[in-house]
């Protein structure tokens, strides 16, 4: 019941908020609209799913600064999760067949950036746009995994993110979702209520990382720290430090 009311909300307040982003466009030269649209939308999901999210670790992070965030990938609610908690504007990374969905695939083609994976060229070009973006002062999110786990243990990280940080100069932000397998892992179509704590690591400076060998440093040096937190787990003690959203 939860699944099928959540589902209906969602494609409703899709609609209407892929609608109204649409709308907006010729009045928002920034194309900041659709982060007010997100925002809204992922709170409206999470309460009538009975969801909570728990962001902890903000304090480390100036929202004021663009950043590369990456975090781990466990379900359709991680996208959701991490706009509610760093609560500002940001661009994701999304797979160029979302295009295809009426309305809401242009509204997403709008406001973020679409990578063709099949595409070698394609991909180099999307890293291109999105480091000229961050130069603008706009963050980027990218799950480093590519893809959402299947049975909740982190999948190999890919190199796009850490090339793109080291590309644009600006510090990468590892992000750890917790929780969002157990609320809905790929495959399963019902949602069960619960948390997902987001734990937000210092920004890491790029800048004595080059090249290939360099971006891969960087990616194992991230992938650690993810992989430590999200094997300690969802720790009890620290959520009376957390900010809820």
């Amino acid at each position: 019941m939860r699944f099928l009311l959540g589902a209906l909300t969602a494609g409703v307040m899709t609609i209407l908020f892929s609608v109204f982003y649409l709308a907006s466009i010729p009045f928002d030269k920034r194309n900041r609209s659709f982060s007010f649209v997100a925002y809204w939308w992922s709170k409206a999901v999470f309460a009538v799913t009975g969801i909570r999210v728990i962001a902890l670790g903000l304090e480390k992070i100036d929202k004021s600064k663009p950043y590369v965030y990456v975090s781990n990938h466990a379900s359709l609610f991680d996208i959701t999760a991490v706009v509610v908690a760093v609560s500002r504007y940001v661009r994701f990374i999304a797979k160029k067949e979302i295009t295809r969905v009426p309305i809401f695939g242009w509204a997403t083609a709008r406001a973020h950036i679409m990578v063709d994976r099949k595409s070698g060229p394609d991909s180099a070009r999307s890293l291109e746009k999105a480091a000229k973006r961050i130069a603008l002062g706009e963050s980027v999110i990218v799950f480093a995994e590519g893809t959402r786990t299947r049975d909740g243990k982190m999948l190999p990280f890919k190199r796009g993110a850490f090339s793109l940080a080291i590309q644009a100069g600006v510090p990468i932000v590892p992000l750890t979702i917790l929780g969002s397998y157990d609320i809905m892992p790929k495959g399963r179509l019902s949602v069960r209520k619960g948390v997902i704590t987001i734990l937000v690591d210092p920004p890491i400076e790029v800048h004595e990382y080059r090249d290939k060998q360099g971006a891969i440093a960087l990616m194992n040096r991230v992938r650690e720290i993810i992989e430590r937190n999200y094997t300690r787990g969802n720790t009890p003690a620290l959520l009376p430090q957390a900010s809820s959203s």
